[in-house]
């Protein structure tokens, strides 16, 4: 549901079409057919084929594309537990690491969802997880495990590669300084080595999706920046203000907040008490936080999930945080009291992002998800007409570009506001292969244009079905 239904349909849509299409991996597409055959990419769309081999066992049942995402990303956070642990020698600390996740809206939310940012990020948690355990057993299998990771999160997200990026910075220094106490020089060139071939790897497969677009005139995804430079004043104003009064509570309860800004505090008034080999990952990932900020800044004012980069940031500064105070004072009672501190906020805040979480539920269907739902309610009698499964469609009025068709699974075209469907719009689409046209409203005026290009064939609850009249092709 929401505005984010137009990026969920594009993700089902290329698992959709690996299925339909032979599983051709290097050729994604989608069902609008606004580029060349519907043939467009974005990110690395290995999870999408992992789903279209799914379907071919378990039946196509959309649900397994979140689901391969939550498992993903629950994967991540057992990881960060075990980091947690490796690091703090404490399990009680390393679960309330691991849980306080779980007091952000955000982080809830787009767990269990088809955008593949919960992959992402599962991903790059295993490779933080991995790359601490190379600290400490110094093999080379782990450390390309970690880097395995690393990279599959980044071609996921190409924003997450701030994190081996931070990796390879943070060996750089103990390489070129000869901080031996941080990493000794073979293992520093292992890791730069290893972080040269991930990145890589990553630009190839960048550059391979805009030559694959325009091969394709594809211009659908945005494959750039929207850096704060770019904006007004007015504009980066507008950003900030729904970013620190809308969004802000959907980040993480205040509560929360409050407990991150008090360990950063800690870590800063002593300095000289924290782990190098954390603070200083932490330190260059929190510049490339930055950076990723200002880069992407235009993306903040309607995309929440775009703060899910930050989460591999607030763990390091947590972990960091809690070493520093074992390092302070190895004091039990200390300890035990800051537990039960730590313990009231995570559960106080997850509570409150239940209740938000709730609220993201309860305001039913909009103009974007609409046309889903109608299909859905109507699909047994849609199915009934029988239409060829390579029969072309027009849906409108549909907001989103492969929102209708995914339901249908059917290629073709969408047209948003009613006020541009128009017999004219209609027989062009007609002469590029359209032969069918489903109309989600009841305006008297837009049944007229199907009436005037097609046939009536299906009249079902807020839909109707016209079958197109043949149209001389030029």
């Amino acid at each position: 549901m929401g505005l984010h239904f137009i990026r969920q349909t594009d993700s089902l849509s290329f698992a959709s079409l690996y299925l339909r299409n032979g599983f051709d991996f290097f050729h994604p597409q989608l069902y609008n057919l606004s580029s060349t055959d519907g043939k467009a990419a974005c990110e690395f769309p290995i999870l999408y084929y992992v789903t279209a081999i799914l379907y071919t066992l378990l039946g196509k049942k959309l649900f397994l594309l979140k689901l391969l995402h939550l498992i993903i990303v629950y994967t991540g956070v057992f990881y960060i537990f075990r980091m947690a642990y490796q690091l703090l020698k404490d399990y009680f600390y390393a679960a309330l690491i691991s849980l306080f996740l779980f007091t952000s809206t955000v982080f809830n939310y787009y767990s269990f969802n088809y955008l593949p940012d919960a992959g992402a990020l599962g991903f790059v948690f295993i490779g933080w997880s991995l790359f601490f355990r190379y600290q400490g057993n110094h093999k080379k299998k782990t450390l390309l495990l970690s880097f395995l990771f690393f990279t599959l999160g980044s071609l996921i997200k190409v924003t997450y590669l701030i994190n081996p990026l931070a990796v390879m910075v943070f060996s750089a220094y103990a390489l070129l300084f000869h901080k031996k106490n941080l990493m000794t020089k073979s293992r520093a060139k292992n890791t730069i080595i290893y972080g040269i071939i991930g990145v890589a790897l990553v630009i190839l497969w960048n550059v391979y999706m805009i030559y694959y677009n325009a091969l394709n005139n594809a211009t659908y995804f945005n494959t750039t920046a929207n850096p704060i430079w770019a904006l007004t004043k007015e504009n980066i104003a507008v950003v900030w203000d729904y970013i620190s009064n809308y969004w802000y509570s959907k980040y993480f309860a205040e509560s929360a907040f409050h407990l991150l800004l008090i360990v950063l505090m800690l870590q800063i008034v002593f300095l000289k008490k924290s782990d190098p080999k954390v603070s200083l990952p932490a330190v260059v990932l929190f510049f490339g936080s930055i950076v990723y900020f200002v880069l992407f800044y235009a993306q903040f004012k309607h995309h929440d999930y775009y703060f899910m980069a930050f989460f591999p940031l607030v763990i390091l500064v947590l972990v960091n945080g809690i070493r520093t105070l074992q390092n302070i004072s190895k004091k039990p009672l200390l300890h035990l009291a800051v537990k039960l501190v730590f313990l009231t906020i995570v559960i106080v805040s997850i509570n409150y992002s239940r209740m938000k979480l709730s609220d993201r539920y309860t305001h039913g269907y909009d103009d974007f998800s609409r046309i889903g739902f109608l299909i859905e309610e109507n699909a047994n009698g849609i199915k009934y007409l029988n239409i060829p499964e390579d029969a072309m469609f027009i849906v409108a009025p549909d907001y989103c570009p492969n929102g209708g068709l995914l339901f249908l699974d059917r290629m073709g075209w969408n047209i948003g506001p009613v006020e541009k469907i128009t017999s004219g719009r209609i027989q062009h689409y007609n002469k590029l292969g359209a032969t069918y046209l489903l109309l989600a409203t009841d305006e008297e005026e837009v049944l007229a244009v199907g009436d005037a290009t097609g046939e009536l064939i299906f009249d079902g609850k807020g839909l109707r079905i016209f079958q197109l009249n043949a149209t001389p092709a030029n």
